[in-house]
């Protein structure tokens, strides 16, 4: 059994927000589930693709990350857990160290302290350019812009109804397909991923429907996202009649490096049943 019922969010650092929330929310078709936000500290929001979330973050400051650090980049993959304190001792017991949690509070509109969510950073596969961690959010939190009272599962089986209700917008999406992240020492972040997982395949299954394909490279950094699609050729066609796409490897797709910020989306066709399974 997995330490966790699925990928709550996905961040995206940029140095402008706007522009990719639009283009996805816009001429993609897909739902927004966070509102675009400017704070002092970020401007960001939520994109969703069916079994996850794409968090859209312009920080104020990126003096967080490394002077090597690829920019932008995806920098951070949130695991939700059915239960923080459960998942994090499966973890201790399967020998992969975790941060102490931490809360995140706010007021909520009478001026109540409130827990918005929990994290706790995976320490044996992050690093300064890739941080994955647990993201337990309060059913009643005061920041979160969806119906108070859902849990995470019910959450995440309304965003998979969004996307169905749409088709998957003009592109046929159906959600994360596969993660690429490359690593320094690969047999070490193959063990320590595997321990995470509990999978032993090739590429590791991450979730019943997202994929995580590790290979060798200079750093420790996730170097593209791919989405799975109903119709390959009809999303090419629509991505060519609008001048987003790249030049592209056979049986893939690729988003047009201007429109996607500089990140890596790839596009692949589906191949098995359609909604993605909830973990």
């Amino acid at each position: 059994m997995q330490a966790y019922q699925g990928l709550d969010h996905i961040v995206l650092r940029l140095a402008q927000a706007e522009r990719l929330h639009a283009l996805l929310s816009g001429p993609l078709g897909l739902p927004v589930t966070w509102p675009l936000e400017r704070a002092p500290f970020a401007t960001f929001g939520w994109i969703g693709v069916g079994n996850t979330n794409l968090e859209i973050w312009a920080a104020a400051s990126n003096s967080d990350l490394p002077e090597d650090c690829p920019f932008p980049l995806v920098q951070g993959v949130a695991l939700a857990p059915e239960n923080l304190a459960t998942s994090l001792a499966q973890l201790a017991s399967n020998g992969i160290r975790c941060k102490a949690p931490r809360v995140f509070q706010s007021e909520d509109e009478l001026g109540a302290l409130h827990a918005n969510f929990t994290n706790s950073v995976v320490l044996d596969v992050s690093s300064d350019a890739c941080c994955v961690f647990f993201c337990e959010w309060s059913a009643n939190a005061p920041i979160a812009p969806w119906p108070k009272g859902l849990a995470a599962r019910e959450r995440r089986t309304n965003a998979l109804a969004q996307l169905s209700a749409r088709s998957g917008g003009p592109l046929g999406l159906v959600g994360l397909s596969e993660i690429t992240l490359t690593t320094r020492d690969l047999a070490n972040a193959t063990n320590k991923w595997q321990r995470l997982s509990g999978s032993v395949s090739e590429p590791i299954a991450l979730t019943a429907d997202v994929n995580l394909r590790l290979c060798k490279g200079s750093q420790d950094v996730i170097e593209s996202l791919a989405f799975s699609v109903r119709d390959l050729r009809a999303a090419t066609a629509f991505l060519a009649d609008r001048d987003l796409l790249e030049v592209s490897p056979a049986g893939e797709v690729l988003l047009c490096s201007k429109a996607s910020a500089g990140l890596k989306f790839r596009f692949v066709e589906h191949t098995s049943a359609y909604p993605p399974a909830l973990a």
